[in-house]
């Protein structure tokens, strides 16, 4: 409850999304960002209380709230979309370099160097093996770079801490191996999330191609039926075709000569049907798809949905029930 009740006071988008897929992706990304958030700003108050480090507190402090303003941006996922692998790519960097600073701001005594291991951990949150193979091995590359280069170079030109003493290395040596431990653990969590998540949508998805596989096997037996009691022949079937498909004045007419009932059963239905619904209604009784209606009317697909819609709540259609079955019913 008191999550649910941060992220809407955060950002309410995932309550308006359709998309369950989308909802429930949006909302992973916004719990790891408050992971981020609660693990930059924690380090940020031990910093300052326990060292003293105001400037380094700072500094994580301002990262901190940057995690919040990421949460906050709506339509992240959408609107953005074209930029928001380039802007991970480029957060990921910069926290690589920033970790590399505070191993030498140290004394590369303080055990920065697990952060390493934590930043290589959330790669695969955020990008995909199959798809993104190169990317990955960049990213794990510079992650790499820093680390060795960190190990056997001085880099005596960045400052050096004036906080803390010989004996705080310790402790902070052990937060950071708890806050690594605990990060990558995390890590492994959303991970995991995400890997049920991408595998239900392949699971949804096959069951709809399942289920519109059997929608159509099921609307070619009803049209073979209907051909059978209106005794069409092989070449009245291939002429309705052609006048349908070449998009011809002479199709409608046709069709009323092919199917003679059909047009009076869906007017009795609701007479308030204008000529271009009549119009897709015949398509879809010779079971033409939103696609194929789309390119035999030089309409777009948005286009012809949109019609589909309207003939849908003309015809008191449920929404659970294909259209193109309903109609071949009549």
């Amino acid at each position: 409850m008191i999550f649910k009740f941060f992220f809407r006071t955060i950002s309410d988008e995932p309550d308006k999304m359709d998309n369950e897929f989308e909802r429930n992706y949006l909302n992973l990304i916004n719990k790891y960002l408050v992971f981020l958030f609660l693990l930059n700003l924690f380090y940020s108050i031990f910093i300052v209380i326990f060292f003293g480090d105001a400037v380094i507190s700072t500094f994580l402090t301002i990262i901190t709230l940057f995690w919040l303003f990421l949460m906050a941006i709506k339509g992240k996922t959408g609107r953005y979309r074209k930029i928001l692998k380039p802007s991970i790519i480029f957060v990921f960097v910069l926290l690589i370099f920033i970790t590399s600073f505070f191993h030498i701001y140290t004394f590369k005594n303080a055990g920065v160097e697990y952060f390493y291991f934590s930043l290589l951990f959330a790669i695969p949150f955020f990008f995909n093996f199959r798809e993104e193979p190169v990317l990955i091995m960049i990213m794990a590359l510079i992650i790499s770079v820093n680390f060795i280069a960190c190990l056997y170079f001085d880099f005596d030109f960045l400052p050096r801490s004036k906080f803390f003493e010989a004996g705080d290395f310790k402790t902070v040596k052990l937060l950071n191996i708890l806050f690594s431990i605990a990060s990558f653990l995390v890590d492994i969590s959303f991970i995991t999330q995400k890997d049920d998540l991408i595998y239900g949508l392949i699971k949804d998805q096959q069951m709809k191609d399942s289920t519109i596989e059997d929608l159509q096997k099921t609307n070619t037996r009803l049209l073979k039926q209907q051909m059978l009691i209106n005794h069409l022949t092989e070449d009245n079937i291939k002429e309705i075709y052609s006048l349908a498909e070449s998009n011809s004045p002479m199709f409608y007419e046709k069709f009323q000569v092919f199917f003679p009932h059909f047009i009076s059963e869906i007017l009795a239905i609701n007479p308030n049907l204008i000529y271009s619904e009549l119009y897709f209604c015949a398509l879809m009784k010779i079971d033409f798809d939103t696609k194929k209606i789309a390119q035999c009317t030089n309409s777009s697909i948005r286009a012809v949905e949109s019609k589909k819609y309207r003939i849908r709540k003309k015809l008191n259609i449920p929404s659970e029930m294909n259209i193109n079955s309903f109609i071949l019913k009549i």
